[in-house]
């Protein structure tokens, strides 16, 4: 089933994309054959700390979801045509990010002596032979938040429906994700004390945007995805449709900005001003020649997190040759502009650079209605649209 393809009676849903950098909240009406609308919008920054614990980060997380609640409550609703007549909300939809949520995937095969009829208790089986197995790379004290089960393969043949069906050999990846202990939670306290949503789901934005770009880009089967935000870069790889593994690492937008305002004693609304004229290739001038140096030794250290986390991957399958980008508006071209430094030549095919391609509103506007520009909130939209019909 596509992701513009639903059948079902138009929904009012809330769309939740919980980052370490910002939060974002969105009031979107789905269904019924018709692309998602986004009818309301609103994002909260998490507030800039020079110094950052882990802990501190979560509070203040939480603490920028619950404006972006009360945003949703207190004009939301009116904004978005519903004044008067508040409508009941399906669901709320919440996407994770680093550094709260990890991912896994795993490859569970079956080969027989003769043609045995695979079922949902086969299968389950090797669901728990799996857990056991992972469970020492679980965090510690983590929460199952999806379970997927994303491609099969039955006698060397992929099928969108193996059970009831007999196969010799059978194959099957599905991605597992995780929160981080007690997360999921207080964002459920926050959302639920408010809004009064009658269910709440989690996701990971990785695998999010893994089935979305997957779906509007049919004929790249091969690819790499990375997220870029306040304080993480997430790095997902996709082959032959599959989404293979996830890797994180702390570098974000507030790497840049910490540099700027230690080194170069700059306000963190100066340090964005010049990330964005660094991005765009039009820093000019003697005071900007201390900014340009301090970016450029921020994007060499961007380049060997990068590089480490690259190599992570399995060393004996090249690496897809086509990159896509989600950051924010004024971080995209600067990590786009990284991308075209680097030499990927030892973990790509071809010597060439990455072809990057920036997930904006250009790109996925055909899609979705929505006057709020946010591509973060437009790609969860599109993946809860398709969530709610068959993953």
């Amino acid at each position: 089933m596509s992701l513009l393809q639903q059948g079902r009676k138009r929904d009012a849903l809330l769309i939740f994309d919980v980052g370490s950098g910002s939060v974002g909240g969105a009031i979107v009406l789905d269904g019924k054959g018709q692309p998602p609308t986004v009818l309301y919008g609103t994002r909260s920054d998490i507030h800039f700390q020079q110094e950052l614990t882990a802990s501190r980060l979560l509070s203040l997380c939480l603490r920028a979801l619950s404006e972006v609640v009360l945003a949703l409550e207190h004009e939301g609703f009116d904004k978005a045509g519903f004044a008067g007549r508040r409508p009941t909300v399906a669901e709320a939809v919440v996407s994770l990010s680093a550094p709260w949520t990890v991912s896994k995937t795993s490859f569970l095969r079956v080969r027989n002596e003769r043609p045995v009829r695979i079922t949902e208790t086969m299968f389950k089986a090797l669901l728990d032979d799996d857990w056991r197995r992972a469970a020492a790379t679980v965090p510690k004290g983590g929460v199952e938040i999806e379970h997927k089960l994303i491609k099969s393969v039955l006698n060397g043949y992929e099928t969108a429906e193996p059970y009831g069906k007999e196969a010799l050999t059978a194959e099957f990846t599905t991605v597992t994700s995780y929160s981080l202990p007690k997360v999921t939670e207080k964002i459920t306290d926050i959302i639920s004390h408010r809004l009064h949503t009658k269910a709440i789901s989690f996701h990971s934005f990785s695998l999010l945007s893994f089935a979305v770009l997957r779906e509007l880009f049919p004929a790249n089967e091969n690819f790499v995805f990375v997220d870029v935000s306040g304080e993480q870069t997430e790095v997902s790889v996709v082959k032959n449709n599959v989404s293979l593994e996830t890797i994180s690492f702390p570098f974000g937008k507030n790497y840049v900005i910490r540099a700027l305002e230690r080194d170069g004693k700059l306000p963190p609304a100066g340090a964005e001003s010049f990330m964005k004229l660094y991005g765009e290739g039009k820093m000019e001038g003697k005071l900007t020649d201390k900014a340009a140096t301090i970016i450029s030794r921020c994007e060499e250290e961007w380049l060997r997190h990068f590089f480490r986390a690259l190599a992570q991957f399995s060393e004996e399958v090249f690496l897809p040759e086509t990159l896509y980008l989600a950051a924010d508006g004024h971080v995209a071209p600067l990590i786009e502009r990284i991308v075209k430094k680097g030499d990927f030549s030892k973990f790509t095919l071809a010597s060439a650079p990455f072809k990057t391609l920036i997930i904006d509103e250009t790109v996925l506007g055909p899609y979705i209605r929505t006057s709020f520009a946010d591509p973060f909130i437009s790609l969860i939209a599109l993946a809860a649209s398709r969530l709610r019909g068959s993953f």
